[in-house]
């Protein structure tokens, strides 16, 4: 038995799929198999009941669970306190939606460090759904995306809430004034691909008011559907923070709803394991940012 079998046997009962358990930890589903099937023979005992959708813990791959979980956890803690030991700066992995790196995440990491100077952080830019599945791996320690999100294998956290905005190119066809969802309905929408939550929230305004949203574009950068948007190829939900300087210098300009639309951004991290003392440092951080400053940022 080795850490790698562990790890593969974790992902598989987290998805209760092997092929879903693989493609989390990006591995072939063939290797993974192959790795169970060699721990269920070294343990002389099934671990998992297998399924045509999928597979299930048996009495001993419950108790199996448990102590994998616990010794992962015991090696991470040891790792993290043999690099301390040698004078290793504190390293968080976090994982972000490209909209926060934009403008808020920055800040947030340039302020802290002044009070922590040895804290590192190692960030990913993903989606909603990538930074969630590396959360559950273990590629990621935490992440900061959009919700809601409900998975009984993470810790959500909501930090604040922020205003999104329709955007559009300063001569584009639509009237200054109040605008209903309604008048909308037909215009070309340029958005994130699936798996992004900017576009999720954008199906969340629409469908109450009977449509879909025209999406003529789907990018996978704030920058990009920045560009398309100024040029007049339609129109954009984005967060309000992330575009004040575009729409300063009238490279485009904010659609006035008939009623303000908000998201939540929150923290989320694997139940469980353990997060190391770094990361449950800048966790704390977060949390007081935003329980106490929420307009400075």
């Amino acid at each position: 038995m080795d850490l790698r079998q562990l790890e593969y046997f974790v992902a598989v009962a987290d998805h209760k799929s092997i092929t879903k358990g693989a493609a989390a930890l990006y591995v072939s589903q063939p290797t993974v198999s192959q790795q169970i099937t060699a721990l269920e023979r070294e343990l002389g005992k099934p671990l998992f009941e297998r399924h045509t959708n999928g597979v299930t813990l048996t009495d001993a791959g419950q108790t199996l669970l448990t102590y994998a979980l616990r010794i992962l956890q015991n090696v991470a803690d040891a790792r993290e306190e043999i690099l301390g030991s040698q004078g290793r700066d504190a390293t968080v992995r976090i994982g972000v939606l490209p909209t926060l790196t934009r403008s808020i995440l920055p800040s947030l990491i340039k302020h802290y460090q002044t009070s922590r100077p040895d804290f590192h952080i190692d960030v990913t830019e993903a989606s909603t759904q990538t930074l969630v599945k590396q959360v559950i791996s273990g590629d990621l320690q935490m992440a900061l995306l959009d919700l809601p999100l409900s998975d009984p294998l993470l810790h959500v956290e909501k930090l604040w809430s922020e205003e999104l905005i329709l955007i559009a190119s300063p001569d584009f066809h639509l009237p200054d004034q109040s605008l209903q969802l309604t008048e909308l309905k037909n215009q070309p929408f340029i958005t994130m691909e699936a798996g992004y939550g900017l576009r999720d929230a954008l199906f969340r305004l629409t469908q109450p008011f009977g449509y879909n949203p025209n999406i003529t574009l789907e990018l996978t950068s704030l920058g990009a559907i920045i560009g398309f948007v100024r040029q007049g190829f339609g129109i954009s939900l984005v967060a309000r923070r992330t575009v004040q300087l575009e729409i300063a210098t009238g490279e485009i300009r904010a659609l006035t709803l008939h009623t303000p639309i908000y998201r939540d951004i929150g923290v989320i991290w694997r139940n469980q394991r353990q997060l190391s003392a770094a990361a449950l440092a800048f966790a704390k951080y977060l949390r007081n940012q935003f329980q106490n400053n929420e307009n400075e940022w």
